[in-house]
């Protein structure tokens, strides 16, 4: 389809001072960003509504990147994944498409000013969640409107993937002030999947700052089994422990339980070394057998911190379980049953029995 003359001659000039495009399809409008404003100028279609916002964003494809035929919304997934081509990000924002702007929001080039435009384009949650993994982009200018974005829209969200993902990244971007970690922690006591964002984002952020000293495995790995116990006989890693407990208790989808499985796994990841994660509670059980008999001086090569684990056999072989939850535990159980909810709880109880008994074995009194 043809463009009106007029529309041709208008979005020529556009598109020469333009930093992003965008189209806003029920008014048939094309907005400009540039340097200093925006610009705004009114379609005049001579044909279907589709047909000519299709022949719109061709032009416009032609104009920014030299290609005709539009942005290839087909190949959808991929660009989600980062792996497009970054050497033209600023021109895929000119070309009023959508699925170009998520496109940017997932390079692994982008830089705050890129994040600025396409945040302008395309203000979504989905957008914002991307860009704010960034950390230059978390530590930009755009960050924490990005961040304000994503905890007021928090509440509307529906999916537990996206409440894991929104909790996850507000918490790691550090740009909440301890009043809206409060609500948010407040929030996460009585809705599973904000829980579980909090414990993917680990033990430091259950709770208050003032109140707990950082979790940190990497250093002091001479007492690593030591240490571990330590921490959760810690008030810290009993919130930690107890959260994870009640998340299991009350998951209501796969990801819920997913993703409380793979934070119980990297709580203890330093603890099961290269070892393949198990797939079943039996394979679970021998493999803890098999390294809490060899583990011994390994994890703790101190003599001192060595011997002190020893004395606590159970402990240590419920950390080394925790170290060695993961997705793949219930990943052949999810592959046969769509099941949600308490019938999904009930089905999985054979599989993760082993992993409530660690819990309770590490929340005992010492």
């Amino acid at each position: 389809m043809q463009l009106a003359d007029e529309d041709t001659l208008r979005l020529n000039v556009l598109a020469t001072t333009a930093l992003a495009i965008r189209i806003d399809e029920k008014t048939m409008c094309v907005e400009a960003l540039t340097e200093h404003q925006t610009h705004r100028i009114e379609l005049k279609p001579t044909g279907h509504p589709d047909r000519y916002l299709r022949a719109v964003r061709e032009n416009l494809s032609v104009l920014a990147l030299g290609t005709p035929g539009g942005y290839p919304v087909f190949i959808r997934r991929w660009t989600r994944t980062g792996a497009l081509e970054t050497e033209r990000l600023a021109g895929l924002l000119r070309l009023g498409e959508a699925e170009a702007v998520v496109a940017v929001a997932a390079s692994p080039n982008l830089d705050d000013e890129l994040a600025r435009r396409a945040w302008w384009c395309l203000p979504t949650a989905e957008v914002a969640r991307l860009m704010l993994s960034h950390p230059d982009v978390a530590n930009g200018s755009i960050g924490p409107e990005l961040s304000q974005f994503l905890l007021d829209h928090l509440p509307f969200e529906d999916t537990s993937r996206s409440i894991i993902d929104t909790v996850k990244l507000l918490l790691c971007s550090r740009l909440l002030n301890e009043e809206e970690s409060g609500r948010l922690r407040a929030r996460a006591e009585n809705h599973v999947a904000c829980m579980v964002g909090f414990l993917s984002a680990g033990p430091n952020y259950l709770c208050a700052t003032q109140a707990a000293s950082r979790f940190d495995t990497e250093s002091g790995n001479d007492a690593l089994m030591e240490q571990l116990l330590q921490h959760a006989g810690s008030p810290q890693g009993q919130t930690f422990l107890r959260c994870a407990q009640q998340a299991l208790e009350k998951a209501i989808d796969m990801d819920t339980v997913v993703d409380t499985l793979n934070a119980l796994g990297d709580y203890g990841k330093p603890l099961r070394g290269e070892t393949v994660l198990p797939r079943s509670a039996q394979d679970l059980l021998q493999i803890v057998e098999s390294l809490t008999n060899s583990s011994g001086t390994a994890l703790d090569s101190d003599e001192v911190a060595a011997n002190q684990s020893a004395k606590n056999p159970d402990r240590q072989s419920a950390l080394i379980t925790l170290s060695l939850c993961g997705e793949p535990l219930v990943a052949p159980f999810f592959a046969k049953s769509d099941a949600v909810g308490s019938l999904m709880r009930k089905k999985l109880e054979p599989v993760l029995e082993p992993v409530f008994a660690a819990l309770e074995t590490l929340m005992k009194q010492n």
